[in-house]
């Protein structure tokens, strides 16, 4: 399917033809339209040797998916054993067999077929054993996540002053998939390979990370482990603004399973001196609970740190929450201008949530308390929205929005998000 629809292939009010003559714009046009066509072909050539149909110069792509999904309701399956003269190998080169299929049944049917195959045995199809370099390697460049150790990879800008900006991803990691080995010792040992690339906006691998790690766990800590997983941390310090890619794959050694994941992120340039947030970190903590930490600590309260009560659904790395649950948010801000008398910057947050694209909530502005500040270039931001018992199940996006009274018009305003989900209990 070609997702550009209908293009149009004349003159618009972006040419400037005024300085050619009648041939120029005539073998312009003609350019444009031999270019168009091409960029084609390849959709056309594919779905030809492959039985399938090519989707183009349509503007209605559901339209076009409908129709996939209609061609793929009914349909027979037919396929054939080929017989040894096929896979001949006397001339050392591989025989390329061309297929037709005619249907002698009356009635209307749609045949697609592939025109043909090279004489390969199964034998020979059959995919060598993949070292421990490639099983990650091929789940990283991979366009389909893989799925045997399920993976959930969050990752956020943030900006320090001596290290400059770093990407902080948090790579959820279901322990369950992972094969544990119980030790003499009453101690249970796994093995995992870890790697993460980065890439740029041109696909240019900018850094990478590589490690094997021994994680050993017994008791309770084993049992929590085992139920609600893990999170990898992985720092990534980034040299140049821009649009990166990143992507984890995570193998386990016993089993040789993988699993991958990947996130997009845009690193702005904070040398340009302008309003500039960070990732929005969020969290979530049953409303009793954040009330009585607000309250400050309980000194009757139980001193036994054995249970972690903490529930990793709420995470910043899987962000799920159940309606009537607070959701505790904190982002930094760089670059706020200071006022020449006070010395402060003059700064308001406001907070907005979406469903579906569509707006559910807005908060209200709030100007930043700068009474306890002393670090302007790096302010830090919190707050907290308790969660309708009402809403809806689905994902919602939090967008953070920072405006800078002292900044000029034009570079005022910054904003951030982050993508959550509400869950029923």
């Amino acid at each position: 399917m070609d997702a550009r629809g209908l293009q149009t292939l004349g003159f618009t009010a972006e040419d400037s033809g005024g300085q050619m003559n009648a041939n120029e714009i005539e073998k312009n046009l003609a350019d444009r339209r031999a270019s168009f066509f091409e960029s084609q072909n390849g959709l056309f050539y594919l779905a030809q040797q492959t039985g399938g149909f090519a989707l183009v110069n349509n503007n209605d792509l559901a339209g076009g998916i409908k129709r996939v999904i209609e061609d793929q309701k009914g349909y027979y399956l037919i396929g054939y054993r080929p017989d040894e003269s096929t896979f001949d190998t006397v001339s050392g080169r591989r025989k390329f067999h061309k297929l037709s299929l005619r249907v002698l049944r009356p009635g209307k049917f749609n045949v697609r077929v592939r025109n043909g195959f090279f004489g390969i045995t199964d034998e020979e199809a059959v995919p060598q054993v993949k070292t421990r370099v490639r099983q990650l390697t091929d789940a990283l460049t991979s366009p389909f996540g893989s799925a045997g150790v399920h993976l959930r990879l969050t990752s956020l800008f943030s900006h320090d002053p001596k290290t400059g900006s770093i990407m902080r991803s948090m790579l959820h990691v279901n322990a369950r998939d992972l094969t544990f080995i119980e030790q003499p010792d009453g101690w249970n040992q796994s093995v995992f390979d870890i790697l993460a690339v980065t890439f740029g906006d041109n696909g240019v691998v900018i850094d990478q990370i590589s490690r094997t790690h021994t994680i050993r766990l017994r008791g309770k800590t084993y049992d929590r482990i085992l139920k609600e997983g893990f999170i990898y941390n992985v720092m990534v310090p980034v040299k140049k603004a821009g649009a990166y890619q990143l992507r984890a794959a995570l193998r386990d050694v016993a089993s040789e399973h993988v699993g991958s994941a990947s996130q997009f992120i845009e690193v702005p340039d904070i040398k340009k001196n302008r309003l500039t947030l960070s990732g929005v970190l969020v969290r979530g903590l049953p409303l009793q609970t954040y009330l009585r930490e607000r309250a400050g600590p309980d000194p009757e309260a139980s001193a036994d740190d054995s249970v972690d009560q903490s529930d990793p659904e709420t995470s910043a790395a899987l962000r799920r929450f159940s309606g009537g649950m607070v959701m505790l948010y904190g982002v930094a801000i760089y670059n706020a201008q200071l006022d020449k008398q006070t010395g402060k910057p003059n700064l308001q947050t406001q907070i907005r949530v979406f469903r579906d694209g569509q707006l559910v909530f807005t908060g209200g502005q709030v100007s930043l308390d700068t009474a306890n500040l002393t670090d302007f270039k790096q302010l830090q931001v919190t707050g907290a929205l308790e969660l309708g018992a009402g809403m809806l199940p689905g994902e919602y996006v939090l967008q953070v929005i920072a405006t800078d009274l002292l900044a000029k018009e034009k570079h005022r305003l910054a904003t951030q998000w982050i993508d959550f989900e509400i869950v029923k209990k």
